[in-house]
């Protein structure tokens, strides 16, 4: 056993204070009140991900989604503990169409546009806009923002949130189709989520070995992406007030864990992707 000197006591104490400093650092995040358990976000995200691969077209190329799939992987191997449901299934899959658009589903389904991915400059940016999406599902913001609502059954409830995070006039279809009577824009997640799911999602980049100035420079591309009423995402995504400037602040506070290596990879699942127009 090795003893440490009285004498060293000041710098092992300094040490020990500079590593608990670097750990209370990042931003705290608390998931928001839920009536609904774990179980139900499962069940709702199964049947919204069945009525999704009915809706969008999901891109058949085991190269680009296995790309996808171990981006996501990675992500999700960082996760803290208490943030974790063991009743989650995470899939990762791409749907074919150029729009500038992501979203997940409670309990886990993960759909990511071809077109977010040939909109992004690097692999890290594609991962920021994943640990985004990511954080929505272990935060439990769908069924989270459904508990502030009048009780539905959980297969309407599926329903709605699926309307929710598709959003556009495909995503009101679908909500209307529940027979609710309430719009998508309810359930749309508000702004403190959003942040919420900025800020984790930074954390969570950092600790799989990606740089979460990233996410934040993902974000000006997004939002400076032109077209008829912008891109999807930020419609269903809004923006809290200053998303790049407090994610950046959030990175000047971690330390990114074992930096994943550049690779050419990203290059040409974009060019294969480019390719498909």
């Amino acid at each position: 056993m090795r003893v440490i000197s009285p004498k060293a006591w000041p710098v092992s104490l300094f040490l020990s204070a500079v590593f608990v400093a670097a750990l209370a650092a990042q931003t705290p995040i608390t998931a928001p009140k839920n009536k609904y358990s774990p179980a139900d976000d499962v069940q709702a995200g199964r049947e919204a991900a069945a009525q999704v691969e009915k809706e969008l077209p999901i891109l058949r190329d085991e190269t680009v989604t296995a790309y996808v799939d171990t981006i996501g992987r990675r992500i999700l191997s960082a996760t803290p503990s208490k943030y974790r449901h063991a009743e989650f299934r995470y899939t990762f899959k791409v749907v074919d169409a150029k729009e500038i658009n992501a979203f997940a589903l409670p309990g886990g389904p993960t759909y990511f546009n071809s077109g977010m991915i040939i909109a992004a400059g690097n692999e890290a940016q594609v991962a920021g806009v994943m640990a985004h999406e990511i954080s929505h599902v272990l935060l439990r913001h769908g069924t989270a923002q459904a508990t502030k609502a009048t009780p539905y059954a959980l297969g309407q409830l599926a329903g709605a949130i699926l309307g929710a995070v598709v959003g556009g006039k495909k995503g009101e279809l679908i909500t209307e189709g529940t027979q609710l009577g309430i719009g998508a824009a309810f359930l749309r997640f508000p702004r403190e989520y959003e942040k919420q799911a900025d800020l984790l999602g930074a954390q969570l980049m950092a600790r799989a070995g990606y740089d979460p100035r990233e996410m934040a420079n993902m974000f000006r591309t997004i939002a400076a992406s032109s077209g008829s009423g912008g891109p999807e995402w930020l419609s269903d995504h809004p923006d809290p007030g200053n998303r790049y400037e407090y994610v950046m602040e959030e990175a000047a506070r971690l330390r990114v864990r074992h930096p994943v290596a550049a690779t050419a990879d990203f290059q040409a699942i974009r060019q294969r992707l480019m390719g498909r127009d």
